[in-house]
């Protein structure tokens, strides 16, 4: 019994000793990480809970489901800050030091470029792997950096315009087909199959084909990117995802495999995949000269190049996708930007929308000319950027106050270059929540002295040696998509239909009670992986929805003529005629606005068919 007894104790004094080591540490932890702030910069500051009240003040004012990366600016709105300030909201994250400031911006990505982030390492192990060339750093960032280089020459990416306007011919057919069905449907999903398919031909040289049919690697990428949040402590999903994995390593895995065997029956090739195989056969024999001799791939190397498509992948179809939203998004909103585009479309490729992808194909330099669509797609990254970069603090370096040159602390701090701050600060655009895409035009509004300060300040693919790779690419894709486009369907935002599509799977927020807007959008990015538009969308074709209501016009004047010649008199038939006519006006009304780019709520077509419908009969 006394055996028992001293277990039992000897027991209880273990697990107590254990819970006071626990709760010392963390209370050591916590005075470290509040210390860290003292005295700087920042909002309303407590002992206890760091900045987490203040931040909850701020983020009880915006959406639920909003992207985290606009919360730096409501912060700064919030607590009147200046263009630079500490965050402590640990445990929550790391301590963070957000930039606004192109100057401060400067010195940690271009001047001084330090290390990503090791949340950005974190994020990338679920969507690519250790080794990737984003959150790789030192030689091995430089290895794969020169040995990718080739595959993003302005050169080699003309050459894949033409499987571009490919994969757009059936994105179109995709768009059709809803734009006859008059559905409602997320366009995000939609433009993401196509950049999905774009990019697998650009990195892996290989049809998905996932606009068509469901496919196995895009299905476990889009899975997986519903549950991914950048700077999370702990991620409980990581337990359970490898499955998912699982799929698009041996997916893309087969690929190398098949690409690494059949190497010896292709010429040189700028596929991203073969770039990688060229760097390994460079690696392993000093040259590629000789690949007979090399019989297999290094296990090593093979789970990097894996690692590295997969990066690839989920980078490169994300800006464009979103961008691609955004543009239909804001076009939509501002008729006669739509229409400028429009125009410029026409002078270019003529005015038959229809041949716009052939002659894409064929003459790809026109896209060159498309001056005011490049400025639409660099005003709607400037308004919503996809994702900004994160370095990592350093002992011993200091970044300094504009102003005043006083240096501030990095060390221990996660150095943030607040893209959606920058881009929506009035110091460096003027009206900056105002869609207006000649600022980026030589000439426009706001060319001036000041010009090269705000193109500073735009930094949607980054600065300095880590920028974006592909930013050329998602670029050119999207000239090539809003030019087979714009002119041939009219894009209309469906926010107040949203409901509709509560349970579809797609990962998006349909709850559409609360707050709806973020500087005053509706439109607002939430947290899909990377930011993504909250949208939903229908679709229609120009003109065509005139087609209907005309054609029962031109039977009513036809029915007059028909009625004279053979002495149709009958009361019946012609009550009847005049009210299908009356119909066919009551359609015409809407549809006339659709095609001039105006909104017509429901309940609004429905009062213009019967309106017209009855005065029509009426009349007559």
């Amino acid at each position: 019994m006394w055996q028992d007894y001293i277990s039992t104790t000897r027991l209880g004094w273990a697990v107590g000793i254990i819970l006071i080591s626990l709760v010392a540490r963390f209370l050591q932890r916590l005075h470290v990480q509040r210390s860290k702030v003292k005295g700087l910069p920042g909002p309303p500051h407590s002992y206890i809970w760091g900045h987490l009240r203040a931040m909850d003040v701020v983020l009880r004012k915006q959406p639920k489901r909003a992207a985290p990366q606009t919360f730096a600016s409501f912060v700064q709105q919030e607590y009147n800050l200046g263009d630079y300030f500490y965050l402590d909201v640990w445990p929550a994250g790391d301590p963070i030091l957000a930039i606004l400031n192109t100057d401060i911006m400067h010195e940690i990505t271009v001047a001084n470029s330090l290390p990503k982030h090791p949340a950005v390492d974190k994020f990338l192990q679920n969507f690519g792997g250790p080794g990737n060339l984003v959150s790789s750093e030192g030689a091995l960032w430089k290895k794969w950096r020169s040995a990718f280089n080739p595959g993003f020459s302005a050169s080699h990416l003309m050459s894949l315009v033409p499987l571009m306007v490919d994969e757009c011919d059936i994105f179109c057919n995709v768009l059709t087909k809803h734009a006859k069905n008059n559905d409602l449907f997320r366009m995000e999903r939609a433009t993401t199959s196509l950049t999905v398919d774009i990019i697998g031909r650009v990195v892996l040289d290989h049809e998905l084909c996932s606009q068509k049919a469901p496919n196995e690697l895009v299905d476990a990428f889009m899975k997986q990117v519903k549950w991914q949040e950048i700077g999370a402590q702990f991620n409980p999903i990581e337990l359970i995802d490898w499955p998912l994995r699982y799929v698009m390593d041996r997916y893309i895995g087969k690929c190398i495999d098949e690409r690494f065997a059949t190497r010896e029956g292709r010429g040189k090739s700028k596929a991203i995949i073969d770039l990688a195989l060229e760097a390994y056969l460079k690696e392993v024999k000093g040259t590629s000269s000789d690949l007979s001799k090399v019989k297999g791939i290094d296990p090593e190397f093979r789970r990097a190049a894996v690692n590295n498509m997969k990066t690839f992948i989920f980078a490169g179809h994300d800006t464009t996708s979103s961008t691609i939203c955004y543009a239909y998004y804001y076009l939509g909103k501002n008729p006669e930007m739509l229409a400028r585009i429009r125009k410029e479309h026409d002078d270019v490729f003529g005015t038959d929308p229809s041949t716009a992808g052939s002659q894409i194909r064929e003459s790809g330099h026109l896209l060159n000319k498309l001056d005011y669509t490049l400025a639409v797609t660099r005003e709607v990254l400037r308004m919503q950027p996809p994702a900004s970069t994160i370095r990592v603090g350093q002992k011993g370096f200091f970044v300094h106050d504009p102003e005043t040159g006083e240096p501030l602390p990095t060390e221990g701090f996660m150095l943030w270059p607040v893209d959606v701050g920058l881009h929506r600060s009035s110091k460096y655009w003027p009206d900056p929540h105002v869609f207006r895409p000649e600022r980026h035009l030589h000439g426009g509004k706001d060319d001036s002295s000041a010009n090269f300060t705000s193109n500073s300040a735009w930094v949607a693919f980054s600065k300095g040696i880590r920028n974006c790779i592909g930013q050329e690419l998602a670029i050119i894709e999207t000239k090539v998509i809003l030019a087979m486009t714009l002119r041939s369907f009219d894009f209309h935002p469906a926010f107040d239909e949203l409901d509709k599509l509560q349970g579809d799977g797609s990962g998006y927020p349909s709850d559409s009670t609360g707050i709806q807007q973020q500087f005053g959008d509706e439109a607002y990015q939430i947290q899909l992986g990377t930011a993504k538009p909250r949208e939903v969308f229908w679709i229609n074709l120009p003109f065509l929805a005139m087609a209907t209501p005309l054609f029962i016009i031109f039977l009513d004047l036809n029915f007059k003529q028909i009625s004279k010649m053979q002495q149709l008199r009958r009361v019946e038939v012609w009550v009847v005629v005049k009210l299908i006519n009356g119909v066919g006006l009551g359609m015409l009304y809407p549809s006339l606005s659709f095609a001039l780019q105006a909104a017509v709520p429901n309940k609004n077509q429905a009062y213009g068919v019967s309106l017209f419908t009855f005065f029509r009969a009426a009349g007559q």
